[in-house]
């Protein structure tokens, strides 16, 4: 009786824990990436390190682990959390609370038949991993803000067409290539110091890589659609500089952004990773569906559609799945409803 009522209590209280911890660290997420990955290493000390364990197990009464096992039931109270086990299976499902989420594969096997409670798991670990992919998203919007920004400085300050010199469109180019592949290297490093570390070092690292395939993926195909609209608005005696500058970034696009193939390496999508680890792609959906979806929008066949279109493609597209078409959309290309509608 008194296990089960302990359960049940603390079944009740960690999410809030949880949800209050998560508030706590976005306030201060601010600070730089090595300030929280110390944060993070000092919690983890405090709740599952090995000198933390090595003090409860030497109390001399009972160890950690039988002391839980006789005041809690893990499979009541780890709902939610890092170590709870997912359904039909054996293995352990790390989540957060933006969906990226994948059984663990090799490492979950290890432990889905010995896995203990840990007080680091039920409170921190999915809140760090959430807190993560939080940031990266703010970061990403971050750093496509910039580039166009800067891009449309630099076409509003360009001369006339007849004026204007190959060599210096291309240094324009290559100065925002240069500075877009720093800035996905740097928010790729900061993630990788606050995120991974040894104690949970596999694991946390099929969770980052995917993450910044899918954000890569994004800020990619947005600012590329931005390029692509850039062009599309007609003024006659701006077309061929817009044409110069926005071609040879372009070009320096697909071939001088060298943290590319890291970030957008196969192995690390999502698909890839879920079928790792014995899961299912639920949502899932194959290119050539969505190639097809585009393909049936695009009525008079010159490769371009509206917005609304594109949006409708993506709802056809995922329909049967539990992902909102239009809202990729929308979010994609940071567009409100009112702005959609």
């Amino acid at each position: 009786m008194l296990k089960s009522k302990a359960s049940r209590f603390l079944a009740a209280h960690l999410p809030l824990i949880r949800t209050k911890v998560k508030s706590v660290l976005m306030i201060i997420a601010g600070t730089t990436a090595s300030k929280l990955g110390q944060i993070r290493q000092s919690l983890y000390d405090k709740t599952d390190g090995i000198e933390c364990m090595n003090a409860l197990d030497s109390s001399g009464v009972c160890t950690w682990d039988e002391a839980v096992s006789g005041m809690v039931d893990i499979r009541v109270v780890s709902h939610g959390t890092s170590f709870a086990p997912a359904a039909g299976t054996g293995k352990t499902s790390i989540s957060d609370d933006q969906g990226v989420a994948a059984s663990n594969g090799h490492s979950g096997q290890q432990l889905g038949s010995s896995r203990r409670f840990s007080l680091w798991g039920a409170l921190f670990s999915n809140t760090f991993s959430s807190l993560v992919h939080s940031l990266l998203t703010t970061s990403f919007h971050s750093v496509h803000a910039r580039v166009v920004s800067t891009l449309r400085t630099s076409l509003a300050r360009a001369p006339p067409f007849e004026y204007m010199l190959p060599h210096e469109a291309h240094r324009n180019a290559l100065r925002i290539a240069t500075d877009l592949d720093a800035s996905l290297r740097k928010v790729s490093d900061d993630a990788h110091e606050l995120l991974v570390h040894a104690e949970e070092r596999e694991e946390s690292e099929r969770r980052l890589r995917q993450s910044l395939y899918v954000q890569t993926c994004e800020i990619m195909g947005r600012l590329l659609n931005e390029l692509r609209r850039m062009l599309l608005v007609k003024q006659k005696e701006e077309d061929a500089i817009k044409e110069l500058i926005v071609g040879r970034l372009c070009h320096l696009l697909k071939f001088r952004l060298a943290s590319l193939p890291n970030l957008l390496d196969p192995k690390s999508s999502p698909a890839v990773l879920t079928g790792l680890g014995g899961g299912k792609s639920t949502g899932m959906i194959s290119l050539m569906e969505l190639s097809s979806s585009f393909d049936l929008a695009d009525d008079d066949d010159d490769g371009l559609i509206s917005i609304e279109e594109a949006m409708e493609a993506m709802e056809s597209a995922f329909s049967g799945t539990h992902f909102h078409g239009a809202e990729m959309v929308r979010d994609t290309l940071l567009l409100s409803t009112s702005q959609s509608g």
